[in-house]
């Protein structure tokens, strides 16, 4: 039993479903306190002739320490703001009209948190790559009682996994310990934060972007490959 935890990230990158298409079990960690300030679970990257730019979902500051889960999107025109400017930025991809499809569901849903919008997305990217192996499990909605990051542990154990795999950036790190891990009988794998580089509009290669990018470029079978390479 393969798990891996991440926070909902919107529209994530790369790196976020070469660990999804790599796992039986991704758990949604949506029960930990929300990033202050600006952060990948309400924007991420896409490029433009000019270079990157962001797309972001405004949301409710909650006035106090709260959760992910909790934090609420406010209405406005953003979501047909961030189609205009894919449609106009990857116009005459091939793929341009199905992962404007795609998102538009998901924005049409009627979402009310952050959480719940990314994981939806999250969700149809997945699909659309070819893959439906994948059990999503969001935190909030399981049995233990620990929260946070020290929650991590009582995740993999009520999931009865053997293998966790994780990334090797410094927020994976900070609240790791291999050590009782390996003592309750879970592996510890890391996943890599390097990829390959793949054809990209727009001039000299820009890692990092959202995956939209690589799925606007090269298609869905191309970015399989990729991730599981």
């Amino acid at each position: 039993m393969i798990v891996a935890i991440h926070q909902p990230n919107y529209i994530p990158w790369l790196g976020y479903f070469r660990k999804i298409v790599a796992a039986d079990v991704f758990v949604i960690f949506d029960n930990v306190q929300m990033p202050m300030g600006k952060s990948y679970v309400t924007r991420n990257l896409i490029k433009l002739p000019t270079g990157g730019h962001w797309l972001t979902v405004p949301v409710q500051k909650l006035g106090h320490p709260g959760l992910i889960s909790e934090t609420r999107i406010v209405e406005g025109p953003w979501a047909r703001k961030h189609l205009a400017t894919l449609r106009s930025a990857y116009a005459g991809s091939a793929w341009l009209g199905e992962v404007t499809c795609l998102l538009e569901v998901s924005y049409q849903a009627g979402h009310r948190s952050i959480a719940s919008l990314n994981v939806d997305i999250v969700k149809r990217l997945t699909r659309y790559l070819g893959t439906d192996r994948v059990e999503f499990v969001r935190a909030s909605s399981m049995q233990h009682k620990s929260t946070g990051a020290q929650s991590i542990v009582s995740i993999l154990q009520e999931l009865g996994a053997t293998t966790y795999l994780t990334g090797e950036g410094a927020g994976s790190m900070r609240y790791l310990d291999v050590p009782q891990l390996d003592r309750l009988g879970i592996e510890t794998v890391f996943v890599g934060n390097t990829l390959p580089a793949y054809p990209q509009r727009y001039g000299e290669f820009l890692p990092g972007l959202s995956i939209v990018d690589a799925l606007l470029n090269c298609g869905p079978q191309a970015v399989m490959q990729l991730l599981k390479g």
